[in-house]
């Protein structure tokens, strides 16, 4: 008799005996990966904490010698951020009084801006499907 050759599909991989050694270097594999990434979050976290340093003492340095570059970095800055973040960055304390208001005063228009051009399309949407249907 002959014997029927095992596919390997999905159901059936887990079924697939697997060696001590085997089991051992698949382990292994999986810790160096663990390792590598931990080592790669401790680097970017290191990289963030840096460049937050940098970026207080270069704002000290700005509120000191040059008052409008910081309130121009904290509106771009508040511009960007979402929501939350932008509550989180407006507590911040060298943040220039005015410029969340100033920030939500603007994304405001945007928003209204943006609200006005989808009526705008709508009605042009509208307008065109009228003259077709004449």
């Amino acid at each position: 008799m002959s014997r029927k050759s095992v596919k390997t599909t999905r159901k059936n991989r887990n079924e697939v005996p697997m060696s001590a050694a085997m089991q051992a270097a698949m382990f292994k594999i999986a810790n160096v990966g663990a390792g590598m990434a931990t080592q790669e979050d401790a680097t970017q976290m290191a990289v963030r904490k840096a460049i937050a340093e940098t970026v207080e003492e270069w704002i000290t340095f700005l509120t000191k010698n040059a008052r409008e570059a910081v309130d121009n970095f904290y509106y771009e800055v508040c511009m960007l951020a979402t929501a939350g973040n932008r509550r989180r960055i407006a507590k911040h304390s060298p943040m220039p009084e005015g410029v969340f208001e100033r920030v939500e005063d603007d994304l405001c228009e945007q928003n209204e801006e943006a609200q006005r051009e989808v009526e705008q399309h709508q009605n042009v949407d509208d307008d065109a499907k009228e003259l077709i249907a004449q």
